[in-house]
């Protein structure tokens, strides 16, 4: 097993073991950090999109702080991550603050937010849930609205597929 291999795994086990039990979140959340960690990873994006992708969720839904993150897998994966949290303080525009903190990082975070909502969607389509497939939309459509032109990612064409 090479070195991101191993990262990876590491990244996996923090979120096991800091996730609270799905039955006291809204929805399974560790099975979705985990999806959206490898989807990106089977996509073969950087090591530093596929670890934030797989934490995305570990500040708003667990104790893991962005020092611990930065601790174990460096300032890069950190900032991915902040950029991708929501801040609950916000009660109007949260998702679109996240979305501009997710442009203002850089393209990496925003990869990160698309696999996100790519899981998402999966998910409320498989379980047939109609108010989250609308969030699902409205978000999509946030994100393609105030995604720079020079983000050319083929995720974001794959996203706007879903629309």
């Amino acid at each position: 097993m090479n070195n991101f291999d191993n990262e990876f795994e590491k990244a996996v086990r923090q979120i096991t073991d800091a996730m609270p039990l799905a039955e006291e979140l809204e929805k399974p959340t560790l099975l979705h950090s985990i999806r959206v960690g490898i989807y990106l990873y089977n996509n073969q994006y950087s090591r530093e999109v596929c670890i934030a992708g797989l934490l995305h969720d570990a500040i708003e839904d667990t104790k893991i702080t962005k020092e611990d993150i930065e601790n174990n897998f460096g300032k890069e994966i950190a900032e991915i991550v902040q950029a991708n949290t929501k801040d609950e303080n916000l009660t109007d525009n949260k998702y679109k603050d996240m979305m501009i903190k997710c442009i203002e990082y850089g393209e990496d975070a925003l990869i990160v937010k698309a696999a996100d909502i790519i899981d998402n969607f999966n998910y409320y389509t498989r379980i047939n849930e109609h108010e989250g497939l609308a969030y699902v939309h409205h978000i999509t459509s946030l994100l393609l609205e105030l995604k720079p032109e020079d983000f050319k990612d083929p995720i974001f064409d794959y996203l706007k597929s879903l629309k």
